[in-house]
Parts: structure tokens; C-alpha cells; sequence
């Protein structure tokens, strides 16, 4: 009779093999796209395009969200509910830092574009980068129905990354 369990544990150990060469080539093409797109375009249009991507994918967050929650008009709350009460930011750690009147400022921990730029020896002047940016935009605005905009304050491929989100 065969060992059912080895049988199980290395089924797993080969899906995990696969996964790894998965995400490692996800990595590859994602980090080439940005690199030739940052090469086709003016550096402001290629960020603006990975904004606008990050947007439209925030929005299909917020909706989903407000969906679950209803509407949450107030942007500090939005936040805290996609940060603690969903699945929707894995590959996100975040944190609220302060607030400075309308303006919300977070700390990303970790982040699955910083991942993608430092596996490809990038800097957070990518374009790519962006996308975050755009998709905290997209969900805010989508659940709060406010106008909200993000700006980087500081960030580093190895480190911490600190946005301010805009309430406008």
C-alpha cells in the first residue's frame, strides 16, 4: 500500500516548485514591461499610464468593497477597512501614520511592486511604481466617492515607503 501522505506532501512540494518559477517569471515580465515602457515614453507618460492601471484596478477594489461594507464616506475609515477587514491588499503592509488636515499620511511596509523593482535591480523612479499610487486612488475615491489624490513623500527599494493620500 502506498505512503498516501508522502504521496500528498510531494504533490504540494511540486506545486510550490511550480508556483516559485510562476511568480519569478510574472516578476521577469512585469519588470521588463516596465523597462520598455519607460523606454517608448516620455517618463511622465509611462508613470501616468501605470497610474491610470493601478486606478482602474483600485476601482474595481472600491466597488467590490463598497459592495461588502456599503459606502464609507469618510476617506481615514475607507482606508482602515481595506487595510485591516479585507483580502483585497495582499501584497500591501500598511500603516496609517498621522493625519495633517486633509491629508492622511501611510507607511507601506511591503509592497509587491517594491518586490518586483528590487528583484530587477530597479529604483522607485520607475514608472511602475505608480500603479500603487493609482490603486489606492481608484478604491479611496470608489468607496468614499471622494476626490482623492496620492503623492509619494518619500520612498526606497529596500526600505519603508511614505505617501500622503489628498483629500480634496
Amino acid at each position: 500500500m502506498p505512503n498516501t501522505k508522502q504521496m500528498q506532501i510531494d504533490s504540494l512540494e511540486d506545486e510550490l516548485k511550480d508556483y516559485k518559477a510562476l511568480t519569478k517569471a510574472l516578476t521577469i515580465l512585469v519588470g521588463e514591461v516596465s523597462c520598455i515602457m519607460n523606454d517608448m515614453a516620455e517618463p511622465e507618460e509611462a508613470a501616468n499610464f501605470f497610474v491610470h492601471m493601478g486606478e482602474a484596478s483600485g476601482k474595481r477594489l472600491g466597488k467590490a468593497t463598497k459592495e461588502r461594507f456599503g459606502e464609507i464616506e469618510n476617506v481615514e475609515e475607507a482606508l482602515d477597512t481595506f487595510i485591516h477587514h479585507t483580502d483585497m491588499w495582499y501584497g500591501y503592509k500598511m500603516e496609517l501614520d498621522h493625519i495633517e488636515g486633509n491629508e492622511i499620511h501611510i507607511n507601506i511596509f511591503k509592497c509587491f511592486i517594491r518586490d518586483i523593482l528590487r528583484d530587477r535591480k530597479l529604483t522607485t523612479e520607475s514608472p511602475l511604481c505608480s500603479i500603487t499610487r493609482g490603486y489606492l486612488r481608484g478604491a479611496l475615491k470608489e468607496l468614499t466617492g471622494k476626490n482623492v489624490d496620492v503623492e509619494v513623500v518619500y520612498c526606497d527599494v529596500n526600505g519603508v515607503c511614505r505617501e500622503k493620500i489628498i483629500v480634496e
